[in-house]
């Protein structure tokens, strides 16, 4: 059976941590999944083994080929013991061309039909998955816990991660990639060159982001497949200090009303093992860090970071920051546009700080230039990048 649309995503944008507050994978839920319960169920439509979640109302659900992984978006009514769902589209399709179910509950247990775009009908039985019996995952548990649904850990649980290529870094790290081969997407492990229990706490961080990409992509899809067109993740710095890596892609969900790209960074204390904000490695504040995603988290990045960082780059970088001078059309001069610093990571070349741009200037995103160096790192944090 081919693999169908799927999943309302709003904007979404797989940037871990930093950013979760305005791109999360959550842009990627049910617009209308605000029902109190969800049931979670399991079974096969003939003898193709699938995962459904469906609102107790039946107004709203979506399910997945065990095989494929793959979002179908559903949206529906329930009637007494009898629920009527059809694969939700988002682009006003005929109800004759889309793909439905008929399904009636008894106890733990619906049955029922299930009709193709085509007009196959093929018999369905389902049963509720209890959470206890949900499996667990290879990725830390409280991040499990807190971000996924028993649906979710139900289609990330199986995966088949493949182990690849091992690149050695400097004569002594040593990293071994990791691949998923129904999404294609790889990321790598740390394998050695730290103590056991620094590496540990790096890969945990590693498998959160993959497991969330992950997630993205596969409740990411168009009527013909997915619909992440790219997904790619590459290392910018491993040393003795520091773990750095970026994660970029480009996708067009379901019900989306444009294409969109970018890039996610993450950096880790490679003395700690510990995840690193972009406050923890170049502070411009005075007294306490305000909390990640508070209001005065918010007010010290638009108040006091952003500008220092447009006065600071239109002293490194005066040909790119004069109102487009560089002869690209691109103007990094609005402090508004520095003010989450998307994509940030460390590098050899030092910390990349990158602009966010509004929709009409989307091409701006990014650029390749915008690098604090470490000279000013080490002014600015002789903590943890000093000799």
């Amino acid at each position: 059976m081919t693999q169908q649309s799927i999943k309302f995503a709003l904007n979404w944008r797989p940037l871990p941590r930093l950013a979760e507050f305005a791109f999360a994978l959550s842009g990627c839920l049910l617009a209308a999944a605000a029902h109190a319960q969800m049931l979670t169920l399991r079974g096969a439509i003939g003898n193709y083994p699938i995962v459904m979640e469906v609102s107790a109302d039946g107004e709203d659900g979506h399910y997945f080929y065990e095989k494929y992984k793959q979002d179908i978006s559903l949206r529906g009514e329930q009637d007494a013991d009898t629920w009527r769902l059809r694969a939700d589209w988002f682009d006003g399709a005929d109800d004759d061309a889309v793909e439905k179910f008929v399904l009636s509950r008894t106890g733990d247990a619906f049955t029922g039909t299930y009709t193709s775009a085509k007009g196959a009908t093929l018999p369905v039985k389902l049963h509720i998955v209890p959470t206890e019996a949900v499996p667990d995952l290879k990725v830390a548990p409280a991040r499990r816990d807190a971000a996924w649904s028993d649906y979710e850990r139900i289609k990330l649980a199986d995966l088949n991660i493949v182990a690849g290529e091992k690149q050695t870094i400097d004569a002594k790290y040593q990293i071994q990639w990791q691949r998923e081969p129904l999404s294609g997407f790889a990321l790598f492990h740390v394998i050695s060159g730290y103590p056991e229990a620094i590496m540990a706490s790096i890969n945990q961080i590693i498998d959160r982001d993959y497991y969330d990409n992950l997630s993205g992509y596969f409740s990411c899809s168009q009527e013909s497949g997915p619909g992440i067109d790219s997904l790619t993740a590459s290392l910018e710095l491993l040393n003795e200090r520091f773990v750095s890596y970026t994660i970029s892609s480009s996708w067009f969900c379901a019900g989306a009303a444009h294409p969109d790209f970018g890039t996610a960074g993450t950096t880790i204390d490679a003395k700690t093992g510990k995840e690193l904000t972009l406050d923890d490695v170049y502070w411009l504040g005075s007294g306490v860090k305000p909390a990640q995603n508070s209001d005065a988290w918010y007010a010290y990045h638009r108040d006091t970071f952003a500008p220092a960082i447009v006065n600071l780059f239109q002293q490194l970088y005066p040909q790119h920051m004069q109102g487009g001078g560089d002869g690209d059309g691109c103007d990094y001069s609005e402090a508004d546009l520095w003010t989450y610093a998307s994509a940030w990571h460390l590098s050899a070349q030092g910390l990349y700080v990158g602009a966010y741009f509004p929709r009409v200037m989307k091409a701006c995103d990014e650029p390749d230039w915008s690098f604090i160096p470490y000279s000013l790192l080490q002014e600015n944090n002789p903590a943890l990048f000093g000799n």
